[in-house]
């Protein structure tokens, strides 16, 4: 059997899957990766040693062999990894110094000065984005400031954990344009570095990676890295594609319109544009995989947490089992008359940052009576989130009930609250059953291109993904109707409390 090797190199850990030209998924392996937090000054630091992304790799493709898989069946290597790094790599792809994560925003006072100069307005026209100091770009400032020797070492600043491992196998400095857009200095029409910028601020273009689409070849397996990993020699890799991309592929999100939102701790909805929009409350745009299109993406604060809230003071129940007190709680809402209930929560526990801009901003419930139960409660709370996210995919211009919405993230554990996500957006809800193998699975489609298994990513997502195991939930025309009223209140809250919140 042939097979495409996929890696997704994230924050936590690295997944690698063997993929077939079915697209069956093959020895899922994990591991564990490390993050060290530090300060400087009054700002927390967040950096990795690259060379663990490698070990990750070597490590993976070892359980391979040893697993009876013959490294001449992969017939080539592609990686999805975060994005919006800062890695300084030497001219023998060593590591300068530890990278620079993208949730590091010690460079914040460079962003404010490049903002100055260029212009917010201009910035957003050239990148898509607005600029702050967790972008690349400025951290490369940062470190022409605070860490001089080692600017002048690094012969290429790479900014996606798979572009180091690329490095570690090709000798190439490569990206691919989503992750780029992540880095401040990308023009996200032409797909290439705003090279004026970059003199204007002293940096030297030289020291940029090449970028290559997500299917081109930047390189083949050297002989040393072949030793290491067990690949064989002259295997081809891939450039592949940053992590939000790799997802939303996998979700199948590749055509205007599509949309799919993340359940995890915070959240976010994205959607693919054909065109830069205006998107309140801190979403950006990223390239998409395909050269025409864009993803919108807009983040939410409050997702998951909302519902681990509602899980510790609505379902405890005096139990410490947290699987226990879910599936209870679970069992509850479940039962629950949804369609009786008038309580409306606004879910913004950790203040806001889409469809509203607003840290002050708190959760509050409102129309309780002294009918109101626990679980109705506990139902307002996920329905909160629903309809953020509802606010949320119509500044997107996304609300069509002929279309699917992807939702994935361990929110999805919630077999009730995706039902309300169909409910209250009247879309046909998909849950894929593999979400945790999602980006690896979308950063594969780029090697179903690259080999002509596939014409394009918009026929991966309709041929190879659709036969892909996962729920289906489809909305109940009743509860829409009243959720519709429903929703209509819940627009109202925001701005009635907004100056409560800020007083």
């Amino acid at each position: 059997m042939k097979y495409i090797a996929s890696f997704d190199i994230g924050t936590t850990s690295a997944k690698g899957i063997l993929v077939s030209e079915h697209a069956t998924i093959h020895e899922e392996t994990t591991i564990a990766l490390r993050t060290e937090y530090g300060q400087e000054g009054e700002t927390q630091t967040i950096e990795q040693d690259p060379e663990q992304w490698y070990e990750a790799v070597v490590a993976i493709a070892q359980t391979w062999w040893s697993s009876g898989i013959n490294p001449a069946d992969v017939q080539l290597i592609v990686m999805s990894g975060q994005m919006q790094d800062c890695i300084p790599v030497d001219g023998e792809g060593r590591p300068v110094r530890p990278a620079i994560l993208y949730a590091d925003v010690r460079a914040g006072q460079q962003a404010g000065r490049i903002a100055a100069e260029l212009g917010e307005a201009n910035i957003r026209r050239v990148t898509g984005n607005h600029m702050d100091g967790s972008l690349t770009f400025p951290k490369i400032l940062w470190l022409m400031e605070h860490e001089r020797a080692g600017y002048e070492k690094t012969a290429s600043f790479l900014i996606s954990s798979k572009d180091y491992v690329i490095r570690k196998l090709t000798g190439r400095h490569v990206a691919d344009p989503t992750t780029g857009a992540t880095t401040g200095v990308m023009d996200l029409s032409t797909r290439q570095w705003r090279g004026e910028w970059l003199r204007q601020f002293g940096v030297d273009i030289g020291k940029m990676p090449e970028l290559l689409s997500a299917d081109s070849i930047a390189g083949h397996v050297l002989p040393e890295a072949a030793a290491a990993t067990g690949f064989a020699a002259r295997t081809p890799v891939l450039c592949g594609i940053g992590d939000a991309g790799a997802t939303t592929i996998g979700a199948g999100v590749t055509e205007p319109g599509d949309v799919y939102a993340y359940l995890g701790t915070s959240g976010w909805v994205a959607a693919t544009t054909d065109r830069v929009g205006s998107i309140a409350g801190g979403g950006f745009h990223l390239a998409h995989g395909a050269s025409r299109l864009l993803i919108a993406i807009t983040p939410l604060s409050n997702a998951g947490s909302a519902h681990k809230w509602a899980l510790s003071v609505f379902g405890s129940r005096g139990t410490t089992d947290e699987a226990a007190a879910f599936a209870e709680l679970e069992q509850e809402m479940a039962a629950c008359d949804r369609s009786r209930s008038g309580a409306i929560f606004l879910p913004y526990l950790n203040g806001e940052r889409c469809p509203v801009n607003d840290p002050l901003a708190s959760g509050c419930f409102f129309g309780l009576t002294p009918r109101t139960t626990r679980a109705e409660m506990s139902c307002a709370v996920l329905e909160g989130v629903a309809m953020a996210m509802r606010q949320v995919m119509e500044l997107l211009s996304v609300s069509n009930r002929s279309r699917r919405l992807v939702l994935i993230g361990g929110g999805t554990r919630s077999r009730v609250w995706n039902q309300i996500f169909a409910d209250i957006t009247g879309m046909e809800i998909t849950v894929p059953k593999e979400a945790q193998f999602l980006p690896a699975l979308g950063c594969a489609a780029a090697g179903f291109v690259s080999l002509g298994w596939s014409e394009s990513y918009g026929q991966f997502a309709k041929t190879r993904l659709a036969s892909q195991p996962f729920d289906r939930y489809v909305p109940d025309d009743a509860l829409n109707q009243v959720y519709q009223k429903k929703y209509e209140r819940y627009l109202m809250l925001y701005p009635a409390l907004q100056d409560v919140f800020h007083r």
